[in-house]
C-alpha cells in the first residue's frame, strides 16, 4: 500500500524529541524523505537512527532556528540532501513561565526568537524552493495559548503557573504569519495551515511530572476528552495537512487539544 506522502520531500524543525520526534517517525512512516534539525547533536542523531531502523529515510541537521544564517544553511542543505522540497513544519519552539509583570527583556526576547523569528526565517528560506516545486505545504505548530487567556481562577488550578506572555504572543504571531503566508502561497500553489494544540503530554514531560503534571488539574475540566494528548496526535493533524488529502485546505488551523474550550 503507498504510503499518504510518498515522494515527498519534508523539512522538520525541532525534530529531535516531543512533537517534532513523532512528526519525523510519521512522516517518514508514510513515505517521506525527512530532514530536520535541532541545537541538540545527540539527540537528534539517535531520532535519526532510529527512523533509519524502521526503514525510513531521515537525516539530521543540527541548527539554531533563532539564527538566520544557519537556517538558510540548514533548509539549502536539506533540499539539496533531498533533491527537492516539498513540505516544511515550522515546529522548533520553547515555552516559558515567567509571571506577569517581571518577565525580563531577555526572556521575552528569547522566547519570540525561538517561536516566531524562527518560523519566519525557515519560511523564507523554504519559500523560493517551494515555488520551483510548483507548491506544497507549510505547517506551524502553534498553541492554544496563542488564544486562551488565563485568569485568577485557572492560575490557581495551574499551580500558579501559566505561559509567559512571550510564549503566548508568539504563538499568536505565528498564526498571523501562517495567514500571511496563506495569501502570498495560493497564486504559487503553496498551501499555509497551523495546528494548533492543547496539552500535550510528552514522554519528556511525563517522564519529569508525571502523568496528572503538566496542568492537567485545570484541562481534566475544561476539556470535553477526559484523556491525555499526545505528541502523536499532533503529527497525525500535520500529516494530514502536508499529504494530498488536504490540498484544497489553505489558511486553516486544526485544533488538537480534546475539545478544551480555554475556560474553566
Amino acid at each position: 500500500m503507498a504510503g499518504r506522502l510518498d515522494g515527498k520531500l519534508a523539512i522538520v524543525t525541532g525534530g529531535n524529541s516531543g512533537i517534532g520526534e513523532a512528526m519525523v517517525h510519521r512522516f517518514a512512516t508514510e513515505g517521506a524523505s525527512v530532514a530536520f534539525c535541532g541545537r541538540r547533536e545527540e539527540p537528534g542523531r539517535d531520532v535519526e537512527a532510529a527512523v533509519r531502523n524502521e526503514g525510513g529515510r531521515a537525516r539530521f541537521f543540527a541548527c539554531d532556528v533563532t539564527d538566520p544564517a544557519q537556517v538558510r544553511a540548514f533548509v539549502e542543505e536539506a533540499v539539496g540532501a533531498l533533491g527537492g522540497l516539498d513540505v516544511v513544519v515550522s515546529n522548533a519552539g520553547t515555552g516559558g513561565a515567567h509571571g506577569w509583570p517581571d518577565e525580563t527583556d531577555e526572556e521575552w526576547q528569547s522566547i519570540l526568537d525561538l517561536n516566531l523569528n524562527g518560523m519566519f526565517y525557515l519560511c523564507r528560506a523554504a519559500w523560493p524552493h517551494l515555488v520551483a516545486r510548483g507548491g506544497g505545504s507549510i505547517v506551524a505548530i502553534t498553541s492554544l495559548s496563542g488564544v486562551a487567556g488565563i485568569g485568577a481562577d485557572q492560575l490557581e488550578l495551574m499551580g500558579g503557573f501559566q505561559p509567559s506572555a512571550s510564549y503566548q504572543a508568539s504563538k499568536a504571531g505565528m498564526e498571523g504569519l501562517m495567514l500571511h503566508l496563506a495569501g502570498r502561497g495560493g497564486e504559487h500553489g503553496i498551501r499555509v495551515n497551523a495546528v494548533r494544540p492543547g496539552r500535550i503530554l510528552t514522554r519528556q514531560f511525563e517522564q519529569m511530572l508525571g502523568e496528572d503534571g503538566l496542568f492537567w488539574n485545570m484541562y481534566k475540566r475544561i476539556q470535553m476528552l477526559k484523556t491525555h494528548g499526545r505528541a502523536e496526535d499532533i503529527a497525525e493533524a500535520a500529516l494530514y495537512l502536508a499529504c494530498d488529502e488536504s490540498k484544497f485546505v489553505t489558511a486553516e488551523i486544526i485544533d488538537v487539544n480534546g475539545g478544551a474550550i480555554g475556560k474553566a
